[in-house]
């Protein structure tokens, strides 16, 4: 990436490529090709995500979260003052990409967790004005200064008072919230394109086949690529942010990062239940996250409020899935490769596991939610990389034709409107205090890689699993989940 006359063609239509081509064509790069494939298959077409900042030592990932705060505020006001007509469909005036609702976090037992407590801790010495939107369940001065915030922040730190007789511990973020995910994307496209970035769209000439890689010379070198309707693109540097399909367009990144599967349900709410919708509304409730466990038995999910349309999000990650299918591409290789309702073979079930754990835990929490039962499914698609931190860097092999930008892990989306700023420094080679963190790097054998070193052998290849039927959605009083 020699200089902003490069010409560069980036794939992949979610935060990473969003971002990264935004920051680019704002900093002079004007030969800026973008070519998503079409449809609504990756984790960031997904109606919500959770904004928070929390991330105990890891004070990097913190100050990044902070900075992308500031910017999703002002992006909010910009729309706030939008005549209706200036805004891309489907956004107007009304709507808000972060709401800063608050985020319960919570665990199983009466004691604070280490983890919440280092959270706590760091943010208190790093970001103190912060902190003090924090507020630990369960303490009397935390109480007290929650009242202060009004009666809507005082509901909302009760709000899960009874649950497990009290028995949980967690704090209360109000500096945190939820971010509108697929309306956030429409809004960075519109960014981008008053940039200049060029978006190539839709199937056939969207949608990517392969790369262009010259061996002539000494060192191979990608030229640029080739779509499935049989264009050629051809430009100085090729960056592939693919999310989960990224080692499905680079098979050397198959060690690097892997396609994992969360279980996502939903709860659509009658309009005729008003007061569910009242009580789920983003002004009565937050985001909360709960924590369970270790192992095979832990849970790990969440969920969110209400939206305007009366649909209710959930989510398990405890356990992230695989689905090892052949490389498109290379000969004896095999990769996890995400399956969604717009997959040739299409999905429209999860795994019974994750759900049954789901019903468990938020029959708990929420049995008036129970006759209604659960009333639709997404298998949510990451791209962990071996220790959940990015991988932003050159390909090693290409001449530096080839750059990958990915491994949002799941906590990647808060970071869209800020993360291509440090995108471009790695595209330039600035070091800044994320290179040595989103460097290019692959699993060692003998350790443990944050389950990339499974392989397809691994026993959360979905091969594995038993999927839920219809009936399963529904909640079972007085039976064995």
């Amino acid at each position: 990436m020699s200089s902003p006359e490069s010409s560069f063609i980036i794939v992949g239509g979610g935060v990473f490529g969003l971002s990264t081509a935004l920051w680019l064509a704002r900093g002079g790069y004007k030969n800026n090709h973008y070519n998503p494939s079409n449809g609504c298959d990756g984790a960031s077409a997904d109606i919500n995500k959770i904004f928070r900042a929390t991330y105990g030592s890891k004070s990097h990932s913190q100050d990044l979260a902070l900075e992308a705060r500031d910017i999703w505020l002002e992006w909010n006001k910009a729309i706030k003052n939008s005549d209706p007509s200036e805004l891309p469909d489907p956004l107007t005036p009304e709507d808000e990409l972060l709401t800063l609702c608050g985020v319960f976090h919570l665990a199983d037992g009466p004691k604070l967790i280490d983890l919440y407590s280092e959270n706590l801790r760091v943010m208190g010495e790093t970001a103190p004005s912060f902190r003090d939107l924090q507020f630990v369940k369960n303490t009397g001065s935390d109480e007290r200064r929650v009242n202060s915030l009004g009666p809507d922040w005082a509901k909302k730190y009760h709000r899960f008072d009874t649950f497990r007789d009290g028995r949980t511990n967690g704090f209360l973020d109000a500096g945190s919230g939820i971010t509108l995910a697929d309306k956030a994307c429409v809004y960075a496209r519109h960014l981008c394109l008053k940039a200049g970035v060029k978006f190539i769209l839709g199937r056939p000439q969207g949608e990517i086949k392969s790369l262009i890689v010259d061996e002539s010379g000494s060192s191979k070198r990608v030229t640029g690529i080739q779509t499935e309707g049989g264009l050629r693109h051809n430009a100085d540097l090729v960056i592939v942010a693919c999310g989960p399909w990224s080692s499905s367009i680079i098979p050397d990144a198959h060690r690097s990062v892997e396609a994992t599967m969360g279980t996502v349900m939903f709860v659509d709410v009658p309009s005729d239940r008003q007061d569910l919708r009242t009580k789920f509304h983003p002004d009565n409730f937050p985001v909360w996250r709960f924590l369970e466990g270790e192992g095979d038995s832990a849970y790990e999910g969440g969920g969110f409020p209400i939206t305007k349309e009366g649909r209710l999000k959930f989510g398990f990650r405890a356990r992230k899935f695989t689905n090892f299918q052949d490389h498109p591409s290379q000969e004896d290789l095999k990769i996890s490769t995400p399956r969604t309702k717009y997959s040739p073979d299409p999905i429209n079930t999860v795994p019974l596991y994750g759900l049954k754990q789901m019903k468990r835990v938020i029959g708990g929490l929420f049995p008036e939610l129970t006759e209604i039962g659960f009333t639709d499914s997404r298998l949510c698609w990451y791209t962990d990389s071996i220790d959940n931190e990015f991988v932003i860097d050159y390909v090693p092999g290409y001449s530096d034709s080839l750059f990958i930008c990915t491994g949002g892990s799941g906590h990647g989306f808060k970071f869209l409107p800020i993360l291509g700023k440090y995108v471009k420094n790695q595209l330039e080679k600035n070091p800044d205090r994320f290179t040595p963190l989103w460097k290019w790097r692959t699993v060692e054998e003998g350790k443990n890689c944050n389950g990339l070193e499974e392989g397809e052998t691994g026993p959360r290849d979905m091969s594995k699993l038993k999927l839920a039927s219809t009936q399963d959605f529904h909640f079972r009083i007085n039976s064995s989940l």
